[in-house]
């Protein structure tokens, strides 16, 4: 190509702009488009974002019934007292249970209850009632069971997942960014083989720097994914316990609906066997007495209910008392989980107390204003380096790849974005956990006590009463025998008497 003359060189130099070896030149371009958003700091004082969490009533109400939430650093004996003092109201549960399953059927042995009809018959409508308000009842237990699991849990489960993905998302965007850097430095660094020597002169300590930002912004971005490189799995072990907690409770929400209706069914059963088969059936089918029933199923039943009733009012208890100062503990864990200094605390306390600085968008910027000085440099000599380097084809290729660049570092900083993240934090703890969930649990702690404690003993007392008025219509009006067990002496005596008379018919 030859040696460019002094002309040639003042145009590679300066054809109106700053001489190549001073640098990207123009800073109050680079700066004006890369500004810092106000909602998205990098050092935050008071985060706009930032909404403190206000305790509804349900939970205020539960929270009363919890111990003071363990410290972290808590020994296993603070978090047993913890457990232990939030256990009031549910032992009381179960010992309610425990009592109405045991005074039912000796209510039903020992004093039965005389209820009647306005016209002395079956009372056909306290039964009605009965299982009308039973029926009512199980209804909203199976809706608010629902509405507790699904709305809750699976939506803190989807919301876990989307933040992790989105994590996963920003260490992806980090490599490629990495990939397009290392490609564009390949690009720059043919500047140096295929320009001729005098321009390559011209062109090495411009170059130089060009590639000595575009290293920095690899560097940086190599320190955002490290930044980033611990919260994806911190986020699948909360993810996993979160399924495993929503499963136990939706079995725990399940259970007492289940038995409501075995308990229904084996009541039905009950009167129909008396009602509708023969006498001798009905006289030797002891099993199917109700008080008999009522000690079998129905007292197990209440028993297992009102124990379902007290471990779900202790995840209320227990999680309404860790909601009272949720933000600070959640900070004071995440301290001693990762250390005071570590990347994984300074984001807890960006996010969720929107004070501190932010590692990850501090790495970002830094990647962004260095790939800003490429993008300004490579735009502003692109014509004079193909003028004076015919060879080197790589301009379009080049300012391709740095816009490819910037686009995925703005798509970072969308995913990091303060108000974009804390609103995962708020979704998922102040709505869930320390919102939606205690009151749903507490709704359904309720309507399941209503059930074992009232509904189904009620059902039981008033089934049985309908069965002795039956059975005393049917012994006047058809004169059949009651509804009793055969002692042993009348069981002797028919056996006698078949016996004597079968000797006679053999005799005659």
């Amino acid at each position: 190509a030859g040696e460019p003359s002094d002309g040639d060189r003042r145009d590679i130099a300066m054809p109106g702009h700053a001489p190549l070896a001073s640098g990207v030149g123009a800073q109050s371009l680079r700066h004006a488009s890369l500004e810092v958003p106000p909602e998205s700091p990098l050092v935050a004082v008071s985060g706009s974002w930032v909404r403190p969490y206000e305790a509804s009533g349900c939970t205020s109400l539960l929270a009363m019934l919890a111990a003071e939430f363990p410290q972290p650093g808590a020994s296993s004996s603070d978090w047993r007292e913890f457990v232990a003092g939030s256990m009031h109201v549910p032992w009381a549960i179960v010992a309610g249970g425990a009592f109405a399953a045991l005074v039912c059927p000796m209510m039903l042995r020992c004093c039965h209850p005389k209820l009647r009809s306005d016209r002395d018959g079956p009372p056909w409508r306290s039964f009605a009632c009965a299982g009308l308000v039973t029926f009512t009842c199980w209804l909203a237990v199976v809706l608010v069971s629902w509405w507790a699991y699904d709305v809750s849990f699976s939506v803190a489960s989807v919301e876990l997942r989307q933040v992790a993905s989105d994590m996963v998302q920003a260490r992806k965007l980090a490599q490629a960014l990495n990939v397009s850097g290392s490609a564009v430095i390949q690009e720059l660094s043919l500047l140096q083989t295929l320009c001729p020597k005098p321009v390559r002169e011209v062109l090495d300590s411009s170059v130089d720097s060009i590639v000595g930002h575009i290293s920095g912004h690899i560097e940086s971005m190599r320190s955002f994914e490290g930044t980033l490189e611990q919260v994806p799995e911190q986020i699948a072990v909360l993810d996993t316990q979160t399924v495993f907690a929503g499963r136990l409770v939706a079995w725990g929400l399940a259970v007492p609906a289940v038995l409501v209706v075995i308990c229904c069914a084996a009541i039905a059963v009950t009167m129909g066997v008396s009602e509708h088969t023969t006498t001798k059936c009905a006289r030797r089918c002891e099993r199917c007495e109700l008080p008999c029933l009522g000690l079998m199923c129905v007292a197990p039943a209440v028993i297992l209910m009102s124990v379902m009733a007290a471990a779900e009012l202790c995840l209320g208890v227990l999680s309404s008392g860790l909601c009272t100062e949720v933000d600070d503990l959640a900070l004071s864990y995440a301290s001693s989980s990762f250390g005071p200094t570590s990347d994984a605390y300074h984001l807890a306390q960006y996010y969720l107390s929107g004070t501190g600085p932010n590692p990850a968008l501090q790495h970002l910027h830094k990647a962004q204003l260095q790939i800003a000085d490429a993008i300004h440099w490579v735009r502003q000599y692109s014509d004079i380096t193909a003028t004076s380097c015919p060879h080197w084809k790589m301009q379009a290729a080049t300012i391709q790849n740095l816009e490819v660049v910037q686009i995925s570092m703005d798509q970072a900083w969308a995913l990091l974005a303060p108000g974009h993240v804390y609103s995962y934090y708020k979704s998922i703890v102040h709505d869930m956990v320390c919102g939606s969930m205690p009151a749903r649990l507490m709704f359904a702690v309720l309507l399941q006590v209503l059930l074992a404690f009232v509904c189904i003993p009620a059902l039981l007392c008033t089934a049985s009463c309908v069965i002795d008025c039956l059975v005393e219509e049917r012994s006047v009006h058809f004169s059949l025998h009651k509804f009793e067990l055969l002692s042993q002496e009348e069981k002797e005596a028919e056996e006698q008497e078949a016996s004597n008379l079968a000797k006679r018919r053999l005799l005659e």
